[in-house]
């Protein structure tokens, strides 16, 4: 697990911003960084420097890598990077984890190839040297790397199919920068710090983020979730992006209730087991619901005798307060619970250290419970955690899931439809939750709701046509898992998660997010994951005897959430009055400061029709943002 940074140029890089870029996100890989440099042509020397600052011997380097090394498998220097093949023809960059690398590295070595050390990172020069680009399709991990070829003079970009480890870049046509994250590529290229209007709007609208090849900054993009990037080395530079990898929810699989959770404990057991190779020790963050329970109960399975470390969050507001169903698990599995008691007065004296970590918005305060984790994980000398990210959209956990499928029971005549309303209908009661909840998911059109950018946007922003391609129950259920996965739900997550936990130094593990289990799970008929008013049926099936039942039959769900509304009382009743009673916004071009101080009195009365706390929460979200990364 690593932080990586790049720059192309045809004009030739100045080496000391490389090293500004690399160094910048020091705390992504605090235990080695380095350099590479080289020159155009096929047999251009590449000149590598680990753990040395020193200005490159070649004139003039056109393409430059930069890294930053958390050490997790093979701890010796043989694993710094970057890394390249012993003559010189591919050279790495790499962040992230090839969970299948000792496989791999089997089938390369009957083909002949050598290992020189006990890493991923070099599964992956030996990979591409074995099958080129698509080597890919061999690997199930999490990933961004960047790879230069000396002799075809491209260097190849990836980033993994869900796009958990991040990729950013920035191309002026004759030079290209790249990073983990967006202030690299701000810093490497100078470009001005302009806020991007599409995802400014539909941030504060719908709080999608992460939904775009663009980011919150215009001319910086990320590299989607399953797609690649080649850059040839010729003028101008012109970056060559494809999907190399699609999420596949058709055909339906002809299975039967028995052979369904029979299959989703294998490819589970193995999706926690192959997360479990390190060479530095693992623990667990801990919600106490389902999904991180069951990786926590299955590793201990996994490992007999191993007591992980469990990592949780824990609130006095019993609505919030996770702790009985923690310590059922930490009791079953001999685990040793650790806990952090995140505040409001925590959060807001740490808003401006996450929002500079985080790069674009804060979506909530729940983001910092999750940091508070974090930080405990990186203080009791953790450096990898597992997590539950993921378990929701793959296994219909969200509420909203369950509308959806009744709504395509209904529009398919399906006789269990009457069953499936009914259970919807109790669940509803049980969870205050109710079918007009989930009418923000319905199209634009048919939303009858009150409107963020009517009521808090500028002029300007308003005109904006609103965006509907992401709502709607889809075209099944199967289908909007997809989008979910892959546009409104889990990257914004996957990023909050990133920045997190790599600002600790903390590398996090997701098991629901393994391929294999994923295309398995979406593919599987939707009443195996919801039914008879449960969610997430074929999970709580397959771990009767391995999950408490406490845990496994529990309905409630809550996930690290916050105290929201009493949160962001606190934070526009005292120390950030600044935020709604200045009239000299730094986003005034797109935010109203007297829709804001309206909306925000109204909120702080309590009057009857006031904005929900999210919404209004990212209104001054997006202001924190805009003066922590000095956006104009």
């Amino acid at each position: 697990m690593c932080g990586i940074a790049g720059i192309v140029s045809l004009n030739g890089l100045e080496p000391r911003t490389l090293v500004a870029m690399t160094q910048m996100i020091a705390y992504r890989g605090p235990d080695a960084y380095g350099f590479a440099y080289t020159t155009a042509g096929a047999d251009a020397r590449v000149e590598i420097r680990h753990c040395d600052l020193q200005i490159p011997t070649i004139p003039g380097p056109q393409v430059g890598l930069g890294n930053r090394r958390l050490a997790i498998l093979d701890l010796s220097s043989t694993g710094n990077q970057p890394m390249q093949t012993e003559d010189g023809d591919l050279c790495v960059t790499f962040n992230g984890e090839i969970y299948n690398y000792l496989e791999i590295r089997e089938t390369l070595q009957r083909l002949g190839h050598r290992f020189l050390s006990n890493t991923d990172t070099e599964v992956i020069l030996r990979s591409y040297r074995a099958w080129g680009q698509d080597c890919l399709e061999q690997f199930n991990g999490m990933w961004s790397f960047a790879l230069w070829d000396r002799r075809k003079q491209v260097l190849f970009c990836s980033r993994d199919r869900f796009g958990v480890k991040p990729f950013y870049f920035c191309s002026t046509g004759r030079t290209f920068y790249f990073g983990s994250e967006i202030k690299q590529v701000l810093h490497g290229s100078g470009i001005k710090r302009i806020a991007n209007q599409r995802a400014v709007a539909d941030f504060l609208e719908f709080g999608l983020q992460d939904h775009l090849e663009q980011t919150s900054f215009e001319n910086v993009f990320q590299l989607l979730a399953g797609h690649s990037l080649s850059l040839q080395l010729t003028d101008p530079l012109r970056p060559i992006i494809r999907r190399y990898w699609e999420l596949k929810v058709e055909p339906e699989l002809n299975l039967t209730p028995k052979s369904a959770v029979e299959t989703f404990r294998e490819h589970f057991h193995r999706a926690v087991t192959i997360r479990l190779r390190s060479d530095v020790p693992i623990g667990v963050s801990l919600s106490g619901g389902l999904d991180s329970s069951a990786i926590a109960c299955e590793a201990r399975r996994a490992v007999p005798g191993a007591r992980f470390k469990c990592f949780s969050a824990c609130f006095d507001e019993t609505a919030l307060d996770e702790r009985p169903y923690v310590s059922a698990i930490t009791a079953s599995m001999d685990g040793l619970p650790l806990w952090v008691s995140p505040d409001g007065e925590g959060f807001w004296k740490s808003i401006e250290t996450i929002a500079h970590h985080q790069d674009e918005p804060i979506g909530g305060p729940s983001v910092f419970a999750q940091w508070s984790v974090m930080l405990a994980a990186q203080r009791n000398d953790i450096r990898v955690l597992l997590g539950g990210q993921g378990g929701d959209e793959t296994l219909c956990g969200y509420n909203k899931y369950y509308f959806f499928y009744v709504w395509h029971l209904l529009c398919h005549l399906e006789p269990t439809v009457f069953r499936e309303a009914s259970a919807l209908a109790k669940r509803s009661t049980q969870l205050r939750w109710s079918i007009g909840s989930a009418a923000r998911y319905l199209p634009h059109v048919a939303q009858k709701k009150i409107s963020a950018l009517k009521l808090l946007a500028s002029a300007e922003l308003r005109k904006l046509p609103p965006v509907d391609e992401f709502l709607g129950p889809g075209s099944s259920l199967a289908q909007r898992q997809k989008i979910d996965l892959l546009k409104t739900s889990l990257p914004k997550l996957l990023r909050h998660e990133d920045r997190n936990s790599m600002a600790h130094s903390v590398e996090t593990r997701l098991p629901f997010l393994d391929y294999r289990l994923v295309e398995f799970l979406l593919r599987c008929p939707s009443s195996f994951k919801l039914r008879g008013g449960w969610t997430k049926w074929i999970l709580r099936e397959a771990l009767k005897g391995t999950l408490p039942d406490l845990v496994r039959l529990r309905k409630s769900k809550l996930g690290f959430d916050t105290p929201e509304s009493e949160w962001l009382r606190m934070g526009l009743n005292n120390r950030h009055q600044n935020l709604w009673q200045n009239p000299d916004l730094r986003m005034q071009k797109y935010l109203s400061y007297d829709g804001i101080r309206r909306e925000c009195r109204r909120f702080l009365a309590g009057e009857r029709g006031a904005l929900p706390a999210e919404t209004l929460f990212r209104a001054v979200s997006l202001e924190i943002w805009a003066r922590v990364h000095n956006v104009d």
